[in-house]
This record gives structure tokens, C-alpha cells and sequence, in this order.
């Protein structure tokens, strides 16, 4: 094999030789600029503002606006009820149009009238009676604790007389109430099923007849119906009494006799 001929190196290719920088025309170093401090954020609440104020937007509170809504409607609310106490204040103190000065804080409303309250009374125990000298009736010592049992039967009752006026024996009859102390009555509540006959309220300080007086009469009716006394009546003992000007055939009854007044 025959060995190729060398070939001839390329010429060499002649250019401006490469720059180099002069000492006179180094360039400037690249500045770096040093950190810079940081800021400490201050974590402080902000300091509260007065009633009424307005916190400006690039101040250092919180900067929450839920936080700074509620400021507003408190203080809001602050300023309404301080203005409604001053307007109390001032119209307390101005006199009314009759020229009279405030009203004092003590006053109080007039006194009452002091009387006692009118309730019904308790008889503590009832007794029939008559005034028919020499003619008792058989009937009118039974059955009289009756009237103050709080029912309207079964009755206190006399005996049934054929002609008027209690055939001219007796001038009357009744139930006479022991109320156990002196007491002022106001009226007397009658259940009866009697009615057109006169029927008397008299009290006394004893069971006597002479001693009982006369402080009301009505004209009795069938049911319940209520005797008031026309004066001041004061005394322990109560009557419920029916006069003699009745009719033929008449029997009186009483189903229950209730005192209203007040302890004397």
C-alpha cells in the first residue's frame, strides 16, 4: 500500500487580535447595597380613640374593619344614652305649667282612707227566739245552728199558724247570732224561701230582746237577698227577726243568715 503525500496546512487567517482591556478601562465592580434593617412590627393594641372619632386609614391599629364597625356603634350607642339622661335631667327640673317647682323623689301616693275592710263574720253560735208570753213555739229552739252551717238547707223554722199576725200569740220570731266579740255589721245575707212578710236586722251588746235595736228591714223574698244596715250598728249579738204582721197560714223559715262588717 503506498503511504498518502502530507497535505499542505491550511493558511492562517490573519483578524483583529482580541480585545484587551486597558488598565485605565477596567470596569466598576458590580454594588452590592447592604440588607437593609428590618422593621419590628409593633404588636401593641391601638390605643382606644374617644367617642365619636374617626381612626384614619393608614394608622397603626389593627386595621380590621369588623373591629372598627363595632367602635362606632358603641360609641354611637354611648352618645344616645348620654343625651337621654341630660334630657331627663332637664325636664325633671322645669316646673310644671301651674308654676310649681319639681316633684320630690319621696313623695308617695295619698295615704287610705283607714276604714277596715268589710268581710264576712264568723258566728261562733245561733239560737232561736220569740216574744210569745204564756204561747212558746215547739219549733224554734231546734235546728237554728242551720243558718251558719254554709248551707241553704236544711231551715230553722216555727210552727205553721192558721190565722194572720201569728194567730195573736207572739209578736215575733227569729234567729239571734253570738259573733264571740263586739263587732260593727254593715248588712246581713238571708237565704229564705218565705217572701212578702217584713224581716228586721238588730243588734245589741246582749241576747235581750230590749237590747237588740232595730238598724235595717226589708220585705223578705224567696231566695237570697241581702238586709243593710241603715245606721251604725255595733255589738256582739246579731238578730234576724220576723215581725207578726203575716199572713194566715204562715210559717217562718231561715236556710242561712251570713254578717258582713268588721272587728270593731
Amino acid at each position: 500500500t503506498q503511504a498518502r503525500p502530507p497535505q499542505p496546512a491550511a493558511p492562517p487567517v490573519h483578524g483583529p487580535p482580541p480585545y484587551q482591556p486597558s488598565a485605565h478601562h477596567q470596569p466598576a465592580p458590580t454594588q452590592v447595597p447592604p440588607p437593609r434593617a428590618r422593621t419590628r412590627r409593633n404588636t401593641l393594641p391601638p390605643a382606644p380613640t374617644a367617642p365619636g372619632s374617626v381612626v384614619p386609614a393608614g394608622s397603626g391599629g389593627s386595621g380590621k374593619p369588623a373591629n372598627r364597625a363595632l367602635m362606632g356603634v358603641a360609641a354611637a350607642a354611648l352618645t344616645v344614652i348620654v343625651g337621654l339622661g341630660a334630657w331627663a335631667l332637664m325636664r325633671d327640673d322645669k316646673p310644671d305649667d301651674k308654676g310649681a317647682g319639681p316633684k320630690p323623689s319621696g313623695a308617695s301616693s295619698p295615704p287610705a282612707s283607714g276604714k277596715p275592710a268589710v268581710t264576712q263574720l264568723r258566728a261562733v253560735q245561733a239560737e232561736g227566739v220569740e216574744d210569745a208570753p204564756g204561747h212558746p213555739d215547739a219549733q224554734i229552739k231546734k235546728n237554728a245552728d242551720a243558718v251558719i252551717d254554709g248551707r241553704s238547707q236544711p231551715y230553722w223554722e216555727t210552727q205553721t199558724y192558721r190565722s194572720a199576725n201569728f194567730g195573736n200569740y207572739a209578736k215575733g220570731f227569729g234567729v239571734v247570732l253570738d259573733m264571740g266579740k263586739t263587732v260593727k255589721v254593715t248588712s246581713v245575707k238571708v237565704s229564705t224561701p218565705v217572701s212578702g212578710v217584713p224581716i228586721q236586722l238588730r243588734v245589741g251588746a246582749s241576747r235581750s230582746l230590749e237590747a237588740l235595736g232595730v238598724v235595717g228591714e226589708v220585705s223578705a223574698r224567696s231566695g237570697v237577698f241581702t238586709i243593710p244596715a241603715d245606721k251604725e250598728a255595733k255589738g256582739q249579738y246579731v238578730l234576724v227577726w220576723f215581725t207578726n204582721q203575716v199572713p194566715a197560714g204562715f210559717k217562718a223559715k231561715l236556710g242561712e243568715v251570713a254578717v258582713y262588717g268588721s272587728a270593731s
